[in-house]
């Protein structure tokens, strides 16, 4: 997957399946399903070229908003369902007079959890929306120009 977003954001260029199976010499449904995924992704589209019958592929070209998107879909499939997994394992440990080993995972897990949330926060404060990015990147842009 990772190869065949590269491919299309380095170049730039729109591109059939057909031409960056044979640029990347992987199988026709490798492409197919790594492309479907990088659409789910938000970071690939799909569009037909006036006239042509087969379907063009194009990178989302402004890093930014690739990078958002990539965070929003790791975050989304990935941090929020273990942060859940994490609590849900808080909640099944036992709290009457808790035995030291209950006391010391309840413990690291908790530490953990922490870790999780800081990073929605993170994740809130800058990416969570087109607006929050807009920001980041100007602050970036600035502080950029401030240390030249």
């Amino acid at each position: 997957m990772a190869q065949i977003h590269g491919l299309l954001f380095i170049t730039g260029q729109a591109m059939s399946a057909d031409e960056i199976v044979e640029r990347l010499h992987i199988s026709r449904g490798n492409a197919s399903m790594n492309l479907r995924d990088l659409m789910d992704w938000g970071i690939v589209r799909r569009f037909r070229r006036p006239g042509e019958r087969r379907d063009t592929y194009v990178s989302e070209s402004d890093p930014w908003q690739m990078f958002a998107r990539v965070a929003r879909e790791r975050k989304r499939r990935e941090l929020d369902p273990t942060a859940g997994a994490i609590r849900e394992c808080i909640a099944a440990l036992p709290q009457d007079g808790e035995a030291p080993q209950a006391v010391l995972m309840r413990s690291r897990l908790q530490a953990l959890l922490e870790i999780f949330e800081i990073i929605d926060a993170v994740y809130q404060q800058a990416l969570a929306s087109d607006g929050a990015l807009l920001q980041a990147r100007e602050l970036f842009r600035k502080d950029e120009n401030d240390r030249r």
